[in-house]
């Protein structure tokens, strides 16, 4: 009885889910299903870089983390306690 009561309650929590998401539009200036423009891009700040360009400040990064790599023992366990 809990069993069905669960799965109930879960399959209607999906189909709630489901139509929040249909209902939801793309953002303003949505034209809907019709539109034949291009596709919108995603969102995020994510975006990846082409191939081979490293940032401008990558190779001053890279000497000085060799630097701070080698001054910290690896190994030396961090207690909070002085």
């Amino acid at each position: 009885m809990v069993l069905m009561l669960f799965l109930f309650v879960l399959g209607f929590g999906f189909v709630v889910l489901a139509f929040m998401q249909m209902s939801k539009g793309n953002g303003p200036g949505d034209e809907g299903p019709g539109d034949d423009g291009p596709p919108r891009r995603r969102r995020g700040p994510w975006r990846p870089r082409p191939s081979g360009s490293d940032p401008s400040w990558w190779p001053e990064f890279e000497r000085e983390f060799r630097v701070y790599a080698s001054a910290h023992d690896p190994r030396r366990k961090v207690t909070g306690v002085s």
